[in-house]
């Protein structure tokens, strides 16, 4: 029977009742009205059926006509949804995958090592977001989040990368100054502002941590981003605190050094999160193996 099912006719039956009109579904389907009268006509045949009452200018379903219709759409529709799906699987595919993650492990970290992962996959094509909205499970269309945070991702799949370490640091230059905390009374303090481990600074959650008195100063330059307070240590501006794994090439490179060897483990680290339903496929396997390459060194 599927063999011989007229479909076209279905179609057709459907969009003529749910528009009421014969003139209404020959401009959605882009045939005429003959055209449209011909197929309900061939269908009522096939079927031995009357599906509709023509009452010019109106057009009344009967009840086979109405049910048949309803079955006609809600079949057309699940093709559709299937047929989308599939399209948009592809196309996701051959785009490769969305990586969101916060602006200063992006900036910092992440970017210049993709180059890396570019040249060893390039059939996989890395797009990278730190919108706000990316970074929220709640929110993102993104394939995977790099999550800054304490854990804790119901429903998704997720696994710790790296977890953070904090430690002053500094030109070698301004080091030369520095002996002690206390030192740092003299020093410009280069604060980020969103890093905060329950209403403490970072600045104020490393010397808990460690039993350090630090001094009171008013020298302090606060900056929305880390990326921003890592490039104004570099430059001189004063005494950052370095969160590993953000400071580790300045510190491989000798742009940055730390003036005391005190270290502080955060609260805080950076989680790798997914769909359970994305986890394992082909794309996102080889994007976690190399993440968690990169990370080993810091995780030693």
């Amino acid at each position: 029977m599927l063999k011989t099912l007229p479909f076209n006719a279905l179609r057709t039956l459907e969009s003529v009742v749910r528009l009421r009109g014969f003139g209404r579904a020959a401009d959605e389907l882009n045939i005429s009205q003959s055209a449209v009268s011909q197929h309900i006509k061939q269908l009522e045949e096939w079927l031995g059926h009357q599906l509709l009452i023509r009452k010019n200018p109106k057009v009344i379903p009967t009840d086979d006509g109405t049910r048949l219709a309803n079955a006609a759409r809600n079949g057309f529709g699940m093709v559709e949804a299937v047929c989308d799906s599939l399209r948009d699987s592809k196309k996701s595919a051959s785009k490769g995958l969305l990586v969101a993650a916060p602006p200063g492990f992006a900036f910092i970290w992440l970017l210049p090592r993709l180059l890396d992962f570019n040249d060893s996959h390039p059939g996989i094509q890395i797009s990278l977001s730190t919108d706000p909205k990316s970074l929220d499970p709640t929110t993102s269309e993104a394939d995977v989040i790099i999550a800054y945070s304490t854990g804790g991702f119901p429903s998704l799949h997720s696994e710790k990368l790296m977890s953070e370490r904090m430690s002053p640091v500094c030109t070698p230059k301004l080091a030369e100054q520095i002996r002690s905390p206390q030192d740092l009374e003299h020093h410009t303090i280069l604060q980020d502002g969103q890093s905060e481990t329950e209403h403490l600074s970072n600045w104020e959650f490393w010397a808990s941590e460690l039993g350090i008195k630090l001094p009171i100063t008013q020298r302090k330059q606060v900056y929305s981003q880390a990326n921003m307070v890592i490039q104004a240590a570099i430059n001189g501006s004063g005494v950052a605190m370095g969160r590993c794994p953000l400071v580790i090439d300045a510190l491989e490179n000798g742009q940055l050094v730390r003036p005391f060897r005190q270290e502080a483990q955060s609260q805080f680290s950076y989680w790798f999160v997914c769909a359970h339903n994305k986890a394992h496929s082909k794309f996102m396997q080889e994007f976690r193996n190399w993440l968690h390459d990169q990370a080993e060194p810091l995780n030693a």
